[in-house]
């Protein structure tokens, strides 16, 4: 696998445990975020990684930080 696909990967798996941890179905988090469904399930499966504005819609809707979603230690950032 390509670092690029290891990220997709990771932040994907990141989103979907977030969302399990907030007790979020995949269209609750669409709508408190904006994001629409199917990016989200395409982000979950590690079939492509969110943009900066998506990833800060959803990472409020989830209550977490980007740093949480893309696994950067908030002392790194």
């Amino acid at each position: 696998m390509s670092r690029l696909t290891d990220f997709k990967s990771m932040v994907g798996h990141r989103i979907r445990v977030a969302r399990a941890d907030a007790r979020m179905s995949q269209e609750d988090l669409a709508k408190a975020s904006g994001v629409s469904i199917a990016s989200i399930q395409r982000y979950e499966s590690g079939e492509s990684c969110p943009l900066l504005q998506a990833a800060a819609a959803m990472a409020e809707a989830l209550g977490v930080t980007v740093n949480d979603l893309c696994g950067i230690p908030e002392s790194a950032a």
